[in-house]
């Protein structure tokens, strides 16, 4: 054996052992994202949805349940938000990634869940109603530092020699999402309590974080779509209470909400609720600034 390559294996044995990087598959693009944001350089990170589709409707292909068995971590919205997730878990066939498994991580712990309906009497004649509360938690930025800390938290037993690394990311982006939240408050001051009409109960966290109001669906009951009638009147009543704007998301009927807004004499506009729903959100941070500005600009009678 040459004196170089001796050399070269001395080099090698003496280096340090790169970390492996924990491998975590996410539902939502949000989720993702966060992940990275959190883990770093030791997280590889991916989503198995797109982001412009709807969270509720998925239908999952068979390259996903191969993903899961190969993924560390399964980070998932929790609730009732993805209800194609639990059969997609068994069709993995590891126990670790079933609910209480240690590779398992349902982001909705912590969280101040928003329109948690009354047990008694609930029905499929409410339409497609949430029956733990509604799951949007993550357009609200403050949420996403309560998810990012789960994350940390669940990184940490997964890699703990990376714990340290892990808290100083939630720290940095925790303080980022704080300035974020207050910033984009301060840009829709001007509108607390500026009514809107919503297509689906998308946005009630997304609201309230920034002071508005949300006084109608377009939907008359979630998951149902409006009839003729009905649209009419809605947009009768939004004349009559001066609502200007109707929000929507990228995977709602946009001829429905078009049309309302046109009757109504509003502005329909689509928000991203999720990162990549629109070209502008390209990440957690982006999708807020985007989604402020656009609805600033309907507010203020320029709607994008």
């Amino acid at each position: 054996m040459s004196s170089l390559v001796v050399c070269a294996l001395f080099v090698a044995l003496a280096l340090p052992a790169q970390a492996s990087e924990l491998r975590v598959v996410t539902t939502t693009p949000n989720l993702a994202d966060l992940a990275r944001l959190v883990g770093g350089g030791r997280v590889e990170a991916s989503s198995l949805m797109r982001g412009s589709e709807n969270p509720h409707n998925v239908v999952p292909k068979p390259s996903f349940a191969l993903r899961l068995r190969k993924a560390d971590l399964f980070v998932h919205t929790g609730l009732d938000a993805e209800p194609w997730v639990p059969n997609l878990v068994r069709s993995a066939r590891q126990s670790r990634l079933l609910p209480g498994g240690e590779a398992n991580i349902d982001t909705s712990r912590g969280i101040e869940l928003l329109e948690v309906p009354e047990r008694g009497g609930l029905s499929r004649a409410f339409g497609d109603i949430h029956v733990y509360g509604n799951p949007h938690y993550l357009l609200d930025p403050l949420n996403g530092i309560i998810v990012a800390r789960t994350l940390a938290a669940a990184f940490t037993q997964a890699d703990p020699a990376g714990g340290d690394a892990y808290a100083a990311n939630t720290a940095a982006l925790g303080a980022r999402l704080s300035a974020l939240s207050e910033r984009l408050e301060q840009r829709l001051r001007s509108y607390a309590g500026a009514p809107v009409v919503v297509y689906h109960r998308t946005w009630s966290y997304f609201l309230r974080r920034f002071g508005l109001m949300a006084v109608a669906t377009v939907e008359p009951k979630p998951g149902i779509a409006p009839g003729p009638r009905y649209v009419s009147a809605l947009a009768e009543r939004m004349r009559a209470e001066s609502v200007r704007v109707v929000v929507l998301e990228t995977f709602s009927n946009d001829r429905v909400a078009n049309g309302l807004a046109r009757e109504a004499d509003a502005a329909a506009i689509v928000l991203a609720q999720e990162v990549n729903a629109l070209p502008a959100a390209t990440d957690y941070e982006t999708l807020f600034t985007s989604n402020v500005e656009a609805l600033a600009a309907a507010l203020e009678g320029e709607p994008r």
